[in-house]
């Protein structure tokens, strides 16, 4: 009786190993599966135009802000005053174009009538263009100006989260000074390594069952937005020598590509860089069961 029992059990256990290493086989070429995907982002690097002290910081870490905030203003004494001169200046040289209009005016009058000479007026001419050029420099030196002062104020272009906020009031940043990120939480996707086999399922908008660690009860739906063309295995510089792999084994390891996911409805809250699986949907249903095991597994371990 006992011999039956071992015998049923170790029966048990060879089909199921035979019907697990079918699956993994049509998986690898049919429905592909890798638990090697992250969440990505759109991340924004934030850097101040011009150097100075910060003077305010008017966000806090983790906090959302919209496109258009001003997230920090700088001291804008130094750059104010610079303006003032331009300003100044810009007066000045118009002033002086004026006073050149008029005598050139009153030169070519008298030239009309022969009553001085051409090289009076030549030189009339040349001083009334040379005050017109000063004009223009003076209000580029002015927009410019007022171009920096204007960058004082710090300003996101994007919506998103604000994190890696280390910048305190009274600290001198420059424009290689990255003051803050800020995350996108509305553009996410899935960065994928499925082995190569799988290349030709891996099609554009073909659909995928996902589960998040992060949500390892769950399981989502999503499609493949795209393929990466190479990778840096592939891509050769003109300039270098090529690159000869040496394997020894008979069956080398397989090569993985990157495919990028587009969740259908993502989970919220996200983190970029968390872990997922995934496998590509078939009209069976076998990535169904199977992702949905994945589940389970993943909420138990």
């Amino acid at each position: 009786m006992k011999r039956d029992i071992y015998a049923y059990l170790t029966s048990f256990v060879l089909i199921l190993a035979i019907g697990f290493s079918v699956f993994l086989v049509i998986s690898d070429n049919d429905i592909p599966f890798t638990t090697l995907a992250r969440v990505k982002t759109s991340i924004l690097n934030l850097s101040p135009q011009v150097s100075g002290n910060i003077e305010k910081v008017l966000v806090k870490e983790g906090e959302s802000v919209s496109a258009g905030q001003t997230l920090f203003q700088l001291d804008p004494s130094q750059y104010q005053l610079a303006v003032n001169k331009a300003r100044a200046n810009l007066h000045q040289a118009q002033s002086q174009w004026q006073q050149t209009k008029l005598y050139l005016k009153r030169i070519a009058t008298l030239n009309k009538s022969s009553l001085t000479s051409k090289e009076k007026l030549d030189e009339a001419t040349a001083n009334e263009q040379s005050a017109a050029a000063n004009v223009q420099a003076a209000q580029a030196t002015l927009q410019i100006a007022q171009r920096n002062l204007d960058h004082t104020k710090i300003i996101t272009a994007e919506p998103g989260v604000v994190t890696n906020l280390a910048y305190q009031a009274g600290m001198y940043v420059t424009p290689s000074s990255t003051l803050v990120h800020i995350i996108n939480r509305k553009k996410f996707w899935l960065a994928a390594d499925f082995t190569e086999k799988g290349l030709p399922v891996l099609t554009p908008n073909r659909e995928v069952n996902i589960v998040f660690d992060a949500y390892p009860n769950r399981v989502f739906h999503g499609h493949i937005s795209s393929i990466d063309p190479a990778i840096l295995a592939g891509a050769e510089s003109a300039t270098s020598l090529a690159q000869v792999d040496s394997e020894t084994r008979w069956i080398r390891p397989q090569q993985q590509i990157r495919v990028r996911i587009q969740v259908d409805h993502a989970p919220s809250p996200l983190v970029a860089g968390s872990r997922a699986s995934v496998m590509v949907r078939d009209k069976d249903h076998i990535s169904d069961i199977w992702m949905t095991m994945l589940s389970w597994m993943r909420y138990v371990y």
